[in-house]
This record gives structure tokens, sequence and C-alpha cells, in this order.
């Protein structure tokens, strides 16, 4: 039997398994945004249990197409579920808050770096396409 629920419901223990139950800002400190897109943000934060530095996506599924968003969630965390290679980032866990789901990803600083770097490039093409202006 097919049923609709509604962005958010953890009715579906098959959906409520992909999430973890912990309130996030209770597990993650120093969140800072590193980079943001149509789907959501992406930012730097440390976890307070494992110390571990991670990136943390939140993606919001309130709102105008908020079944579209809650579907697209689903669908990223259950491919986040399957990496599992020594080479690809580490998924740590999803957890629901406020309308917002943050997806949490180990991240090493090589990562970061290039991050970094990426951002340095961004504003330096600026800068030079702001003096040809």
């Amino acid at each position: 039997m097919l049923f609709i629920l509604k962005p958010g419901s953890l009715k579906d223990p098959e959906i409520a398994e992909l999430f973890d139950k912990e309130d996030p800002e209770k597990i993650f400190e120093d969140l800072r945004e590193i980079g943001h897109g149509s789907f959501g943000a992406v930012y730097y934060a440390r976890c307070l249990i494992s110390k571990e530095i991670v990136a943390i996506k939140k993606m919001s599924y309130l709102g105008k197409q908020s079944m579209e968003k809650w579907q697209d969630i689903l669908k990223e965390i259950r491919f986040l579920h399957q990496l599992n290679h020594p080479n690809t980032i580490e998924y740590k866990g999803c957890f629901l808050r406020d309308h917002t789901a943050w997806a949490c990803v180990i991240i090493i600083i090589i990562i970061i770096i290039i991050i970094i770097i990426i951002i340095i490039i961004i504003i330096i093409i600026m800068i030079m396409m702001m003096k040809f202006v």
C-alpha cells in the first residue's frame, strides 16, 4: 500500500532509519559556511563527540515544492549511505532540525585546502573581470 507522507515525516521505518535522532546543534560546533548552491549550504564544523572535522550540508525542505525537495534529500542520503571506499568521503549521518536535513561527512585537510584554493581562484577571476569592466 502506497501512501504519501508529508515532507519530514519519519513514520515510514525505512525512511526513519536514514536519520539520526540526536539534535545536530548539540553535536557540532564552529559551523562556518564554505559554500552554497540552489539545493543548500555546506558548512565546516567540528564534531563534539569524535573531535573530527566534518562538512555538513544543510538542505531545507520547507516552502514551495517541499515534497520534491524532501524526495531529493532522501535520494541524496540514500546515495551517501552507499558510499564505502577509502578514496571517498566518509558519510557520518543525517540529522533533522527545523525543516532542514543536515547531511554530515568527514572531510580531510586536503579537501579544505582545495576548497580554499578554489575560492581564491574565483576571487582572483572576479577581480580581474572587474578591471576589464
